[in-house]
């Protein structure tokens, strides 16, 4: 009896102890939430590189929107994951999120500014170094919030 006993409750240990080790290799919420933000701030790179290359002419504003409003989707995804991150890393990515809304509120503003003008090419045109400036200070800014959380 001992023995037919012992056997089921090893079984059950045996199964306790694996279904804990797969529990235990599991990722922490601070690891899903650093894989999620550095997913998003790849996504954030690509679109300003977009943005970058982008040529500041009449169709500036349309073909810019599809970049902006990828970013702006890949912020929220970083404010999802901001709780569960390491707290140094959500300093950084707070201020890297202010920087943002900053520089796209003077671009949106530059943009803005040139559609009401008579000629909008030219006034893009003189737009131009404003906006290029503003996008490479983005571009800047990202890199530098999210090298602490060492994405690859």
């Amino acid at each position: 009896m001992i023995h037919a006993f012992t056997k089921p409750t090893a079984v059950v240990a045996l199964t306790l102890i694996s279904v804990l080790g797969l529990v235990a290799c599991g990722e922490s919420s601070s690891e899903k939430a650093t894989k999620q933000v550095c997913s998003a701030t790849s996504e954030i790179s690509t679109q300003l590189k977009k943005l970058e290359a982008l040529p500041i002419s009449a169709s500036f504003p349309t073909e810019a929107k599809a970049s902006v409003e990828a970013i702006g989707k890949s912020i929220t995804k970083i404010d999802e994951a901001a709780p569960n991150l390491p707290t140094a890393s959500k300093d950084e990515i707070d201020a890297a999120d202010k920087a943002f809304e900053a520089e796209i509120a003077v671009i949106g503003e530059s943009i803005a500014s040139a559609a009401r003008s008579s000629n909008l090419q030219a006034a893009l045109k003189s737009a131009e170094p404003q906006i290029k400036a503003s996008l490479r200070k983005l571009s800047t800014d990202y890199k530098k919030a999210f090298e602490a959380l060492k994405c690859s």
